[in-house]
């Protein structure tokens, strides 16, 4: 096995099951062994502890949803088809994962904002970035209130998801995505 190749599988591994657990369920040992690699790999790759391998998770998690995003953006004609295809596709992932999932970053967020600098930096920048992704995809079809609406689905995704998690529901992402749609229309 590479480095590269086992150092990736401990950043998705630990980006899966911060999602699901949480930041302080996720141990060393249960990381490593999830991910199958050897349990030097673990300081090899992250000297820097489980708090450089979080910084790098909620790395792959921006990434991931990004490259959703300009996916939903280059389907669909219409915004409120991009917005619902990729809520639809975020439903599809919360159910296959039995609703422990949804956001890559929420529950990290959640549990460690302002618990650590570099997480809490890290998550900061991650929203950050999927905001301003979602502002350029608006401009670029000419809404006026890009900054808004782009606030607005990155908060009705973020709530919808959570309400889908407990609910054991794609009701509220479907709902979301409904008023998401009559949020751009007004716009």
């Amino acid at each position: 096995m590479s480095d590269a190749t086992t150092r990736e599988r401990m950043i998705s591994t630990a980006m899966a099951l911060f999602r699901r657990e949480g930041y302080q369920a996720t141990s060393w040992r249960r990381l490593v062994e999830q991910a199958g690699t050897p349990w030097g790999s673990a300081y090899h790759h992250f000297p820097g502890g489980k708090e450089q391998l979080a910084v790098a998770a909620i790395e792959l998690g921006t990434a991931v949803v990004a490259k959703t995003v300009r996916r939903a953006f280059e389907r669909n004609e219409t915004i409120e088809d991009a917005v619902s295809w990729w809520y639809r596709k975020a439903a599809e992932a919360l159910a296959a994962d039995d609703y422990r999932g949804g956001c890559p970053l929420a529950t990290i967020t959640l549990e460690m904002a302002h618990a650590s600098p570099a997480i809490t930096k890290a998550c900061e920048e991650a929203f950050a970035a999927w905001h301003v992704l979602l502002v350029g995809l608006l401009g670029d079809r000419d809404v006026e209130d890009a900054d808004d609406i782009a606030a607005a689905i990155v908060n009705n995704l973020e709530g919808a998801l959570l309400l889908s998690r407990i609910r054991r529901s794609p009701d509220p992402l479907e709902r979301a995505a409904r008023h998401v749609a009559l949020v751009v229309r007004a716009a």
